[in-house]
């Protein structure tokens, strides 16, 4: 089996677990195996030894002979900054691979093709991969249909990686318990990611994703959209360039509402502990936690309480089922600055229900009805400045976009694009082309998804918990069963 990692150069002793790749509202069977792969050029092996894409001690028997070299070739320093291959992708064609086809990826699918409307030329989808294979294959009969484009279609990214395609890039799109899982085998084959929020399962299951792209020296972006809408941007522009509300000091976001608990639904992965991690907190939930390291900075501890004020069953087959979803909890978040963040959420209170979220700083606040993702997908909220002057989210947009330079506009709103998901799948094109950083890396992933975890660990201990032991791994007995489930 040839697998390209790095992009083509050299592969040693890797091993490359078989998995079904799987989309978020199915999930078919996982098989693995283990191959080992020996691949080795000249040309290739030189190549890898001087772009620092080849560890001697990856194979014992290439060790000792090739150690000499390695130390010579230690005085090139072909550039400096993160290590990534972008030899390959640079200035070249982007050929993507979707993998998992179902609801989310759907919304990508609409965002590749906007790109392309706008005249975005620097890629094309090659592959789409679902172990439903007939949901690959409307991808591909939809993209042949708007685009002109021929698509394979493949029930595993074994598969994919296995049919001799050049892929540069793939979409991961699956149920959160297999991002790591399609990710690294993605990785391990040579192939640069976008995986969709949380980028991990667990915070071990985020750290292996990270430390495969470290390895194979290949970019894993996170594809979180929120952030990039014109809205959020705004947001940030109005607490921090534009001077407009003073210093961020204070938050709440408290949404209440009723879901009969005796209505039994049907199955979905979301309810399952292994696919799915756990309920909103880490799922709308991860939106909500990079807005807000985006918006006010990083949180330095979290109290919260998490419950399941009511059992809950869904219909899987013929049977009932449990959902592992909290249906309540409430957070109180430490920020490093000294903010004061309260964030609640339940679907356990009947009656009558209620959304706000007010942020307030030193010189006036914005409200939004939007817990999750405020003003990323609608702009009906309103800053208040404490003299009294209020201005609504369209005029507060406007105001965003006149302070912009041209070049800075173009960055941020590529071709006038202003909706999240566009500007993700922009962004990791632009940078696989570009051989520049994405915005939201896997580190960045990982330190949202460390936040999120937080909230359950503290919930867990019954006390504050650090994000920084979340993050290293000290405090981790919530998330404790889902890594023994992985294997992590």
């Amino acid at each position: 089996m040839r697998c390209r990692v790095h992009g083509g150069p050299v592969t040693a002793d890797i091993a490359i677990p078989e998995i079904v790749a799987v989309d978020e509202d199915d999930v078919g069977s996982v098989g693995c195996c283990t191959k080992l792969i020996w691949i080795c050029h000249t040309t290739q092996l030189m190549q890898a030894l001087t772009t620092r894409q080849y560890e001697p001690h990856d194979h014992p028997l290439t060790a000792a002979l090739l150690a000499p070299l390695v130390a010579l070739l230690a005085f090139h320093k072909p550039g400096t900054g993160t290590r990534t291959n972008m030899a390959k992708t640079k200035g070249n064609t982007i050929n993507l691979a979707i993998v998992g086809c179902g609801g989310m990826a759907g919304a990508h699918l609409n965002g590749y093709e906007e790109l392309a409307r706008k005249g975005e030329t620097r890629f094309r989808i090659v592959a789409a991969v679902d172990d439903a294979k007939e949901r690959a294959e409307a991808f591909a009969t939809r993209l042949q249909s708007n685009l002109g484009w021929e698509v394979a279609t493949f029930k595993s990214v074994e598969q994919l990686l296995n049919s001799g395609i050049a892929v540069d890039g793939a979409d991961i799109c699956s149920p959160h318990g297999l991002h790591h899982v399609l990710g690294c085998q993605l990785l391990d084959g040579g192939v640069n990611v976008l995986c969709e929020k949380p980028i991990g399962i667990t915070v071990k299951a985020s750290k292996k994703i990270a430390a495969t792209a470290k390895k194979r020296g290949l970019v894993a972006a996170t594809a979180e959209q929120c952030r990039r809408a014109i809205g959020q941007r705004t947001i940030h522009w109005a607490f921090h360039e534009g001077d407009l509300l003073g210093t961020p000091k204070m938050w709440w976001a408290v949404k209440a509402g009723w879901s009969d608990p005796a209505h039994v639904g049907g199955w979905h992965w979301r309810v399952d502990r292994k696919l799915g991690g756990c309920g909103m907190v880490m799922d709308s939930g991860a939106h909500w936690v990079d807005t807000m390291r985006y918006w006010f900075g990083e949180i330095d501890s979290v109290y919260a309480r998490v419950e399941q004020i009511h059992e809950r069953r869904l219909k899987k087959g013929d049977k009932e089922v449990k959902s592992a979803q909290e249906d309540f909890w409430t957070a109180i978040f430490n920020f490093k600055s000294g903010l004061i963040g309260t964030w609640s959420w339940t679907i356990s209170a009947p009656g009558k229900g209620f959304t706000q979220l007010t942020m307030s700083g030193t010189r006036g606040s914005i409200v939004d009805s939007d817990i999750f993702h405020p003003a990323a997908f609608q702009a009906n909220g309103e800053c208040q400045l404490v003299d009294g002057t209020t201005y609504d989210m369209p005029k507060l947009q406007s105001m965003f976009l006149d302070s912009l330079s041209s070049r800075r506009r173009d960055a941020l709103f590529p071709y006038g694009i202003t909706g999240g998901v566009t500007l993700e799948l922009w962004d990791f094109i632009d940078a696989l082309s570009k051989g520049r950083p994405v915005e939201i890396d896997v580190q960045e992933g990982l330190r949202s998804k460390a936040v999120s975890e937080a909230i359950y660990e503290s919930a867990k201990a019954g006390q504050v918990v650090k994000v920084a032991d979340v993050l290293s791994g000290k405090v981790n007995a919530w998330q404790r069963d889902v890594d023994r489930m992985w294997k992590l």
